[in-house]
């Protein structure tokens, strides 16, 4: 393995400082996640916040923007992630499509369980249709995308399983390192990988603070489970996943309905990389790479 990603996997191996308690580890955790990494995006973009009812979010607008918006949704398991925590890798996705990028600071668990988080990440993809950083103004063109369970959240929403009336249907979707089932799918995968950020026994863990007592079937909480109808209603989807992750049988499964229905998704996979390998900006290449290929994406 290389140095750098060596040092990736070691970093990601070590136990956060927060004591006995579960989630304030896992804050900690994801606050750190991305061992400080950046690219040119976060020193080109403007940083504009604003409010959304009670939400707090931000706007990361880049010198070149055009008339496209996207929304993203940070990941951390539900219960931790931030704006700051997720302002690097939101910025340089803003930079490289050349479009503002709102980042919501949706209500967490365990403090405000399902569906806060989820109807706040509706929210933000209606506020952004209606205003842009500038004010009110409709978007021409209007993207999801999100990380871990905040590609849960993109899907959710993207699906029209949010529970908010008038959520507008976003033109793409990005989903990055998705969570999409509360229970571990191999998806013909062989083995278990060795992820030290998804461990395949604390999925149920996580989901029980994010939704205690609710069906973990619910496709409002595991999308990979969402009805054929609702599948057909996504809009072009670029999923990225690493086939070293625990969550990778569930993106493919994922794709492989959709293809079956004929919905227009794309399934980049790719090697040895870990859960949310683009928070590694200037790090690792593949982390380039698969920001220039979301971007790309979400520039047709």
């Amino acid at each position: 393995m290389r140095p750098e990603l060596t040092e990736i996997f070691a970093h990601l191996r070590q136990e956060p400082d927060g004591g006995a308690d579960p989630v304030s580890a896992m804050r900690a955790k994801v606050e750190g996640y991305g061992m400080g990494c950046s690219g040119a995006g976060l020193a080109a973009c403007q940083v504009v916040p604003v409010r959304i009812g009670t939400m707090a979010a931000e706007w990361l607008v880049p010198p070149a923007a055009g008339d496209g918006r996207i929304v993203y949704l940070h990941g951390g398991g539900w219960v931790a992630g931030s704006l700051a925590s997720h302002r690097a890798i939101a910025a340089e996705l803003a930079l490289l499509a050349e479009q503002a990028v709102l980042v919501a600071g949706y209500r967490l668990a365990p403090e405000h369980p399902f569906p806060a988080g989820l109807t706040d990440a509706a929210a933000a993809l209606a506020h952004a249709a209606a205003n842009g950083p500038e004010g009110p103004g409709r978007a021409r063109r209007l993207a999801l995308a999100g990380d871990s369970a905040g590609g849960n959240l993109a899907a959710v929403v993207a699906l029209g399983l949010a529970p908010l009336a008038d959520v507008p249907r976003p033109d793409r979707v990005v989903l990055l390192s998705p969570f999409l089932a509360i229970t571990p799918v191999t998806g013909g995968f062989a083995g278990e990988p060795d992820d030290p950020a998804v461990a395949s026994d604390a999925m149920g863990l996580v989901a029980e603070l994010y939704a205690p007592g609710r069906d973990p079937d619910d496709p409002a909480i595991s999308p990979l489970l969402a009805p054929d109808a609702r599948l057909t209603q996504l809009p072009p989807t670029l999923i990225q996943v690493s086939a070293a992750e625990t969550l990778r049988g569930q993106a493919l499964v994922l794709a492989q309905r959709a293809w079956a229905l004929g919905v227009p998704m794309r399934l980049s996979l790719w090697p040895d990389m870990p859960h949310v390998w683009q928070a590694f900006i200037g790090n690792i290449t593949e982390a380039d790479g698969a920001l220039m290929e979301a971007a790309a994406f979400l520039r047709i």
